[in-house]
């Protein structure tokens, strides 16, 4: 009978078990620190959480550095620090685009009859996070969760619209690819200087870029810091694109991209 040798832990497979074991124990003072509400000493979590004081330590050195940890008055409590409250933030503020965004999709496909797109920037691409279908016989067929790249799409060029010149050019120098069209913009240059034009006067217009025959109008959705944090679209066909349609679906998407901008805390 063969007799397996025993299985070797390689550095790795003992760094990863480390690893993990600091994940857990830095949830588990987080969740101690929200359990009881105020701040503790080093001395208090070695005794509630039963680490080994020098690993309790390290923890909260390197916690504290990156702000997840602070420390209270003039004693040597510790408690949940700025960066989980702007993590809080960010969840909350997701949570709410998602809720108050479908509502307004909702309305504006109502108002207009063509199919509406709630997008967001993610990995440095647009992302569809909500959509409605339009009522029409002839509409632009979309896809929750669809993702191209900011230079195909009037949404994904003011998604991108609140970064510098400088983080802008990279991301575009990343990112830029042809559309199915041959149509997207790919220079650069060209490309800033429209982004930048399109955030000036607060709506974004694509036509026959990245889809034949269709194309769309979007505006953004500024929160509470005067960031663009999501776009609202109209994507319809070329023929219900031309300028009298386009100046009311420009209309229609600046009044709804205003109005969920206002409930997300804009002034």
């Amino acid at each position: 009978m063969t007799r397996r040798s025993p299985k070797t832990t390689t550095t790795a497979d003992r760094e990863a078990s480390n690893g993990s074991r600091g994940v857990r124990r830095a949830l588990d003072i987080f969740d101690l620190m929200l359990s009881v509400g105020e701040p503790l000493s080093v001395t208090q979590l070695v005794a509630k959480l039963r680490i080994p004081k020098s690993t309790t330590y390290e923890l909260v050195r390197t916690l504290s550095e990156g702000s997840y940890l602070e420390r209270m008055g003039s004693g040597a409590g510790l408690f949940l620090g700025r960066k989980l409250f702007e993590l809080g933030m960010a969840y909350g503020s997701k949570i709410d685009l998602l809720k108050e965004g479908s509502q307004v999709v909702e309305e504006l496909r109502d108002a207009t009859g063509e199919t509406i797109q709630l997008s967001v920037l993610e990995n440095m691409m647009m992302l569809v996070l909500v959509k409605e279908e339009g009522s029409q016989t002839l509409r632009i067929i979309s896809r929750i969760g669809s993702r191209v790249p900011v230079n195909w799409a009037a949404a994904g060029r003011l998604l991108v619209s609140d970064l510098d010149d400088v983080a802008l050019r990279n991301l575009l120098r990343r990112t830029v690819k042809q559309s199915p069209t041959t149509r997207a913009m790919m220079n650069i240059d060209k490309l800033i200087t429209q982004i930048r034009q399109f955030r000036r006067q607060g709506y974004a217009i694509e036509i026959n870029e990245a889809n034949h025959h269709a194309g769309c109008v979007a505006a953004p959705i500024i929160d509470a810091s005067g960031r663009c944090v999501a776009a609202i679209s109209v994507v319809a066909p070329e023929q219900r694109l031309g300028r009298e349609d386009r100046k009311r679906l420009i209309a229609a998407v600046c009044e709804a991209a205003d109005r969920l901008s206002h409930r997300l805390g804009r002034p």
